[in-house]
């Protein structure tokens, strides 16, 4: 089992990692950079005993090492409390921007976690999921569309994944705003040319 957690720690109260039932066949994949502060790049990785030798291998090859230095705050930071106090910006900052998501798109369905990072929004009709993030993109907004998340030979429903985070909070009203028109305006006449 790999469980990748980096966004994990955000959701408060939430249930026990994987990891904590099948420790023994877990890889469990967590990160400071999402749910910190971004400059600070560093990851984790716990494996099973057996596996320790083949993923060190592994990671030599391809990635080396941290900075110590950025190793060192990071650790600093556990210790004292600082990592715990910017996971609770992080989930306060999280739920202005689902606030503002809930206003601009206000009578739009959509679904998000109350700690969540990205919002999903099912498309409408028969709207087709790469015309629709063209048509945003085209008017300066970058949306992933879901097919990017679909798991192979389930049901589905053409939808889109918008970040929450990434940008500054005038910028998310502004992307949203654009994301609410072309939902709820007529999408040929969203496609004039000249």
């Amino acid at each position: 089992i790999i469980e990748n957690d980096v966004l994990g720690p955000l959701v408060e109260g939430r249930p026990p990692a994987v990891a904590a039932f099948a420790p023994e066949r877990t890889l469990y994949v967590t990160s400071f950079t999402k749910i910190t502060v971004p400059g600070l790049r560093i990851g984790y990785l716990a494996v099973p005993d057996r596996y320790v030798a083949a993923v060190a291998n592994r990671h030599l090859v391809s990635n080396w090492m941290a900075t110590p230095m950025v190793a060192e705050i990071a650790t600093r930071w556990v210790n004292d409390g600082t990592a715990m106090e910017l996971v609770n910006w992080q989930r306060q900052a999280l739920r202005r921007r689902q606030e503002i998501a809930a206003e601009v798109l206000a009578g739009v369905d959509y679904r998000v976690h109350r700690d969540g990072l990205h919002l999903w929004l099912e498309l409408p009709g028969d709207r087709a999921e790469e015309s629709f993030v063209s048509q945003a993109r085209l008017r300066g907004v970058a949306i992933a569309p879901g097919t990017s998340f679909r798991i192979a030979d389930t049901p589905w429903r053409p939808a889109v994944r918008i970040s929450l985070g990434s940008t500054t909070e005038g910028e998310l009203r502004a992307g949203l705003s654009v994301v609410a028109k072309l939902l709820l305006g007529d999408p040929e006449h969203l496609l004039l040319a000249i």
